[in-house]
């Protein structure tokens, strides 16, 4: 495959984005790259040119990526062209209308170059699987504007294959049955092993034992040994009353037997409770995969936030403490380097609220601690908060002021710390009225470092029982609640824990942080 004879084309709304993506699939070599900021206008470049392969964003205005695929879907020229999402969208929903509109990757916002080049090459490569479109007509033009896709509010009919050699028994079993299931017949085992090992196989099997050639007892041993009908349940339908050859048929693996003639309420009460059952098993296959789809790309995402992100930001907060500390360095200088390496340290701050926190929450997280002061990172963040939060006019300080012997060093993860450190002393900055106080006390406590945040005003009290929870928040217009919750999942995955206490009277709270002390 020569790249440089195909042709792509990209659909996004946001230019920067457009203009990246462009920029690296022509250093991949593509002959051509086109773009498109909307679905209407993709489709009138797929109409003009000749497209290998479409990389679309899913939420655009002037027609969105659902309403895109439908689109590219509904022409028989368009059927297999490759699509990938290139989304920062990635909930349940919008991975099942994407995978059964026949996307063939989905790729997270952000991304490195070698994953897009890396899911681009293996797209052109293989052939998307698509579900049938003939129950959506056809539009008359492929403008967005004159697209118009309803969904059927009929539920989707079950699918039985009745399988019996006489005619009079399959035209009996048809007319009970056609008005409720989609029905497929077979007169000979053979025509239904075919039917059960095709892409459209049936959800249930009606199947008579005395057939010629091959009998219902050789069909169904059949269909246990293929990996694409071996969990299609069969039902045995058969003039054969005997227990012996009930019990032939159920040791088989069929999961019910009736005895001809079958009571048409009997036969189809049995098929809605059994289908009931296998839909059900169905779903939840589907949300199955759909959480292993959800947990792959968090993962992908949580890899480039890991190494593409968190990495080189810790790699700058580490230069930026060295060049501050050169004794060349300027001392106008240092300040600024400070504040800087404050803005990196928030930065990193964001990063480990997205990533750390959900490997903790399920259980995959590994800690790697290593001694730290954490006199200096509090110290630290008091400097953070000094400059975000002076027009407050707040004093703030910490005690002791100094720790020159290294007592309140903490056996723990720096980043981690440094981030429940930030949520919990700049709520406290938050909280505080103007002209008061923050005071932070630092002690030793029964082998833990104890660090007591103190400030004026009190948590409301009917917030007070569900402080540390998910979601709780309280007078902030964007706060979306995670930064107590947070503060304590670090702090406990650290070996440490967290507090609250309000005073009433003196119009105060303390927020109480333990940590495993070094020494």
């Amino acid at each position: 495959m020569l790249l440089r004879q195909q042709q792509a084309l990209i659909v996004e709304d946001m230019d920067v984005m457009r203009k990246i993506l462009v920029e690296q699939l022509r250093k991949m070599g593509f002959g051509q790259v086109y773009q498109a900021e909307n679905g209407r206008r993709a489709l009138e470049l797929l109409e003009e040119v000749s497209i290998d392969i479409v990389l679309m964003d899913w939420s655009m205005p002037h027609g969105g990526g659902a309403d895109l695929l439908k689109a590219i879907r509904l022409q028989a020229k368009w059927q297999y062209l490759p699509v990938i999402l290139v989304t920062a969208n990635t909930h349940r929903n919008m991975i099942q209308e994407a995978i059964k509109y026949g996307v063939v990757d989905i790729i997270a916002k952000p991304f490195t170059t070698k994953t897009l080049q890396d899911r681009v090459l293996q797209a052109l490569q293989v052939e998307p699987q698509i579900e049938s479109f003939a129950t959506l007509e056809s539009p008359t033009a492929t403008s967005m504007t004159e697209l118009s896709i309803e969904a059927s509010n009929e539920p989707i009919k079950n699918t039985v294959l009745i399988v019996d050699d006489a005619v009079d028994n399959l035209a009996v079993m048809v007319g009970l049955l056609k008005d409720t299931y989609k029905i497929l017949v077979a007169k000979d085992g053979q025509t239904a092993l075919n039917l059960c090992q095709s892409a459209n196989a049936p959800d249930i099997v009606l199947l008579d034992i005395m057939m010629p050639e091959m009998d219902g007892y050789q069909v169904l041993n059949a269909l246990r040994e293929h990996p694409q009908s071996q969990s299609i349940p069969v039902i045995f339908v058969s003039a054969l009353h005997e227990t012996a050859n009930q019990i032939q048929g159920l040791q088989g693996g069929a999961i019910d037997y009736l005895v001809k003639p079958v009571q048409p309420d009997i036969l189809k009460l049995r098929l809605a409770n059994l289908l009931a059952t296998v839909n059900l098993q169905r779903d939840l296959q589907a949300n199955y995969d759909n959480m292993l789809a959800l947990s792959r790309l968090r993962d992908s995402v949580d890899e480039l936030i890991h190494h593409d992100l968190k990495s080189p930001l810790a790699a700058i907060s580490a230069m930026l403490k060295r060049l501050s500390q050169d004794k060349s360095c300027p001392k106008d200088w240092r300040a600024k380097l400070m504040a800087i390496d404050d803005l990196t340290m928030q930065s990193i701050n964001t990063v480990n609220l997205s990533s750390e926190i959900f490997k903790i929450e399920t259980g995959r997280f590994i800690l790697k601690p290593a001694r730290f002061s954490a006199h200096g990172l509090v110290k630290q963040v008091l400097h953070s908060m000094h400059v975000t939060f002076h027009h407050k006019q707040l004093i703030a300080f910490q005690f002791p002021d100094e720790d020159p012997n290294g007592q309140f060093d903490v056996l723990a993860d720096a980043t981690l710390t440094y981030s429940l450190l930030l949520n919990l002393i700049k709520n406290a900055f938050e909280a505080s009225t103007l002209r008061t106080k923050v005071a932070i006390h630092l002690s030793i406590e029964q082998g833990n470092v104890v660090i007591q945040i103190e400030n004026s005003g009190v948590v409301p009290e009917q917030i007070r029982p569900r402080f540390w929870d998910k979601y709780v928040t309280s007078q902030k217009v964007e706060g979306v609640g995670l930064g107590t919750y947070s503060a304590r999942l670090l702090a406990k995955a650290q070996g440490g824990m967290t507090q609250l206490q309000v005073d009433d009277l003196q119009n105060k709270t303390i927020v109480t942080v333990s940590l495993p002390a070094a020494n």
